[in-house]
């Protein structure tokens, strides 16, 4: 079935806000089926437009930039997005959209920013949203939005890059969301209690902030979560062995922090699960001490272990 002639024409009103000086919406004319558009997906059955995929993704961002900046889209974004009632999927990551800003971890990459972003709360049916390497820190209502995004139907969050500097509280009531990732932000303090109540998350990652404290024993709560990456923080004090509830871990990382305490107990709590399925395991550059134990050996599909850069006592033991 085509797309709906009133999404087609809020997909046209789109674009003539946007600055596109690579032509990459050349396919956004006339009155064809708006589903065979760049970037557009609709429902077969529907034609409601169901995905936008306008990120820039440009395989040569890092080694040229020029041509990167110029596959990007500009201008600013037009509410008409809001007549699209169906949206479940938008990625808008890695453009332009108010200026080119040079922030101080990734000074020569190119961000999108936004000033106001109320429009997003119209999304109502949104289960996917990529606002990766989008400056928000102007966007002083970004905390709000949070809250009004649609929670019941939200099952991917991706906000890395961002200049965020809290987690936004409205994750907690997002009762659906399975992935939550904040990569180099600002995030400060400690990691919020709320937090750990996110049952169904699958994958977290909070690389390459500010966190600072311990984490708490809550976590093991997270019983869904199958990824989770804490590295590059400022988090210190013991593991709780609470970790060890965590049956479906598959990958963790806790490096580049300040946690202390016996390598062995920790491999003890996160060897409790009869068939844990861990593949990848890095606690490098900490303060972990202590041998290696036997405990080494339960990790029966781990491919990848870092343990550089600690006080840890070798040799690695025979059942390992």
């Amino acid at each position: 079935m085509p797309c709906k002639q009133n999404e087609r024409q809020a997909l046209l009103m789109f674009k003539q806000d946007l600055k596109d000086p690579s032509n990459r919406l050349l396919s956004w004319v006339g009155e064809g089926d708006c589903g065979n558009w760049t970037g557009v997906v609709c429902d077969n059955l529907t034609g409601h437009v169901r995905e936008l995929h306008l990120g820039n993704y440009y395989s040569d961002e890092y080694l040229n930039y020029s041509l990167y900046q110029d596959n990007s889209l500009g201008g600013k974004v037009n509410t008409s997005l809001l007549n699209l009632k169906h949206l479940s999927y938008l990625d808008l990551s890695n453009n332009d959209f108010g200026g080119i800003q040079i922030p101080s971890l990734l000074a020569t990459t190119y961000w999108m920013k936004f000033e106001n972003l109320q429009w997003l709360s119209g999304l109502s049916s949104l289960q996917n949203l990529d606002m990766s390497r989008v400056d928000l820190s102007k966007a002083s209502d970004w905390f709000q939005v949070t809250n009004t995004l649609p929670s019941s139907m939200l099952v991917e969050l991706h906000m890395s890059c961002c200049e965020l500097n809290q987690i936004p509280v409205g994750v907690a009531n997002m009762t659906r969301l399975e992935v939550l990732n904040l990569r180099w932000n600002i995030i400060w303090g400690t990691i919020p209690q709320w937090l750990y109540t996110c049952s169904n998350l699958e994958s977290l990652s909070l690389y390459l902030n500010l966190l600072r404290g311990e984490i708490s024993s809550s976590n093991g709560n997270l019983t869904a979560i199958v990824n989770l990456d804490l590295s590059a923080n400022q988090l210190e004090g013991k593991i709780p062995s609470s970790l060890g509830n965590l049956c479906k871990l598959t990958v963790l990382d806790l490096s580049r922090n300040y946690f202390s305490g016996s390598v062995s107990e920790i491999l003890g709590s996160l060897s409790r699960c009869s068939s844990g399925p861990m593949e990848s395991l890095k606690l490098s550059t900490n303060d972990f001490l202590g041998p290696l134990s036997d405990q080494l050996g339960n990790f029966r599909h781990l491919r990848l272990l870092a343990l550089s850069s600690n006080s840890i006592s070798c040799p690695i033991p025979v059942s390992s």
